[in-house]
């Protein structure tokens, strides 16, 4: 999943999203903050939630829905999906950028950001887990963290408890208490157009 991630981060950098030098310019901690905690609430509440039905996640995402996503154009969707079957749609606040979804019938959902902080991910993954966010049904156990030209990468598993390990249970016909798999991926500012990504998977059954 790791060498998906860097395959996936080089081939973005050629996609035709707006300079990431000049939105840097008007990019404060703030703005950086909203980013990223609005990345964080489309995990949980698209791919989280619905981790293990893909039908569900395309409703959580659908245009005119909770959030506004749009599907993105045919050749955006087919640069994110890389040959995966799935589906790819992005949402823009005002001054906070792109915020994409996406989901594949592999069982890997992720959401990209435009502006990220790595920080202010880590805090608000926390609040999410801690808060309430998945209703209290979930542990976050951080892996590591390291270094290396210029992108971090922060290694989660994500332990279903309580309810949580009881909706992913009736989907996936087990306890549900099996870890998710939970990536967190951030370039430097300016590095690339798209900043971070947080990726969660778990194989679905064939």
């Amino acid at each position: 999943m790791k060498l998906l991630l860097v395959v996936l981060l080089a081939v973005f950098g050629g996609i035709a999203w707006p300079s990431p030098v000049a939105a840097q310019n008007g990019a404060d901690y703030a703005m950086r903050d909203e980013s990223s905690r609005l990345a964080v609430a489309v995990l949980g509440r698209v791919c989280l939630m619905n981790m293990g039905d893909l039908g569900a996640t395309l409703a959580a995402s659908a245009p005119g829905g909770e959030f506004g996503f749009v599907d993105a154009p045919a050749d955006v969707a087919t640069a994110f999906l890389q040959g995966r079957q799935g589906f790819v749609r992005v949402l823009r606040r005002a001054g906070l950028g792109a915020i994409t979804v996406v989901a594949g019938r592999d069982g890997i959902c992720s959401v990209w950001s435009e502006f990220a902080d790595v920080n202010a991910l880590h805090r608000h993954l926390l609040a999410m887990v801690e808060k309430g966010g998945l209703k209290g049904g979930a542990q976050l156990l951080a892996l590591d963290a390291r270094d290396g030209d210029g992108t971090r990468v922060n290694d989660y598993y994500l332990v279903p408890q309580d309810w949580y390990a009881r909706q992913l249970g009736q989907r996936f016909g087990d306890d549900g208490s099996v870890p998710l798999a939970l990536v967190t991926t951030i370039s430097a500012p300016g590095r690339r157009p798209l900043e971070a990504v947080l990726s969660v998977s778990r194989p679905l059954k064939r």
